[in-house]
Parts: structure tokens; C-alpha cells; sequence
């Protein structure tokens, strides 16, 4: 069954509701009657997002969540793959931040976001 926005003519009430496709009206909790409305054919502003993995709700910020997540694995999984493949020169490497001195003088993989370091 397709899912429809319903509308009050009397009390301007919006429900959304699974109904079939022959159904033009129902009743609202006023006794009046709720017109089925045309599709919102760009769909809601603010769409609510829930990650699989934790069973949280992402409204607006999803997009950040998912360039955060995008970051941290490029830095946990991509740059060690990347420096131990020996494709890369050290100079290379040190350009892009992928790997750098610590204080012992040892090369060391940074597996973190400049900014999170």
C-alpha cells in the first residue's frame, strides 16, 4: 500500500497514512473529512536517516556523519594500505601527511585526520 499525506478541511491537521490507492478520504479526530493531497514530488526538507549499525536518528547532519566516516576510514584503512604498499616515496608520503617524524626519529603512519590528531 502506498503511503499518503492526508489533510483536514476544517482544522488543516496533516496525518500520513498507509492506505490503498482507491482511498480519497478518510475521517479526522474533528469528525470532518481528510483529503487525500497530491505527492510531494521533491520529497520532505528535512529527511530523518537511521543508521542500521547503532539504531540512531540522523536528521540534518547525516552528511557530516558520513564525510567524518568517510575521513576516519581513509586515514585507519586506506593511508597504512597505501604506505606499506612501497608505491609511494617518502617525500611523497610526507607531502600528503601520511606519515611523519616522532620524537625518537622513528617513521611513523598517522592514522588519524590532521584535524583529530
Amino acid at each position: 500500500m502506498p503511503k499518503y499525506i492526508f489533510k483536514c478541511t476544517e482544522c488543516n491537521k496533516e496525518l500520513t497514512k498507509y492506505t490503498p490507492t482507491s482511498t480519497k478520504t478518510i475521517e479526522c479526530e474533528c469528525g470532518k473529512t481528510m483529503d487525500r493531497q497530491m505527492p510531494r514530488l521533491r520529497g520532505l526538507k528535512n529527511t530523518e536517516t537511521v543508521d542500521k549499525f547503532t539504531n540512531k536518528k540522523h536528521i540534518d547532519d547525516h552528511q557530516n556523519i558520513l564525510d567524518e566516516r568517510k575521513a576516519d576510514y581513509y586515514w585507519s584503512v586506506e593511508v597504512p594500505k597505501m604506505v606499506k604498499s612501497g608505491t609511494y616515496q617518502l617525500d611523497t608520503m610526507l607531502e600528503q601527511d601520511w606519515v611523519s617524524f616522532n620524537e625518537k626519529g622513528d617513521l611513523v603512519i598517522n592514522t588519524k585526520p590532521p584535524g583529530k590528531r
